[in-house]
């Protein structure tokens, strides 16, 4: 009977275990405030605030951060994704490489990057440019 019972012990506390683990990994971000004083953490280009990743009631995948390029620089060369992001620029020019063609955009100007098209930004002004990127990822959609 003890063999029984310390058996089923195990057996539930690993079950439980693993319930926990997986309802830790996968928390729903729910509605909030995010400070904008959240720590910018410096890199070869600039540097970036990270501020969520997280999968929300509607999106598998909600991820927002900000990034600063220094003076003539891009965070990398032209790529393409299956998500799709929209950068918001918050002060200085930047310079979007779409497909081809190169558009500049200033401050509150609004960058979108559709799903799988080559893109890419570059600072072409002589101060500091940052801008917001939010990027989503929706349950069954292209990976």
């Amino acid at each position: 009977m003890k063999k029984v019972s310390v058996a089923a012990l195990v057996v539930s506390v690993a079950a439980f275990s693993s319930i926990a683990t997986t309802l830790a990994q996968k928390q729903v971000q729910r509605s909030t405030v995010f400070a904008w004083d959240s720590a910018n953490t410096p890199n070869d280009w600039g540097g970036v605030r990270r501020v969520v990743r997280a999968p929300t009631p509607t999106l598998e995948e909600l991820e927002i951060h900000v990034s600063t390029l220094d003076a003539g620089q891009s965070p990398h060369a032209p790529h393409q994704h299956e998500y799709e992001e929209i950068l918001i620029v918050k002060e200085g020019t930047l310079e979007t490489f779409q497909t081809g063609t190169k558009r500049r955009v200033g401050p509150g100007g609004i960058i979108f990057q559709a799903s799988n098209e080559l893109h890419n930004v570059t600072n072409v002004g002589a101060s500091p440019a940052t801008y917001f990127v939010i990027e989503w990822t929706v349950p069954h959609g292209p990976r």
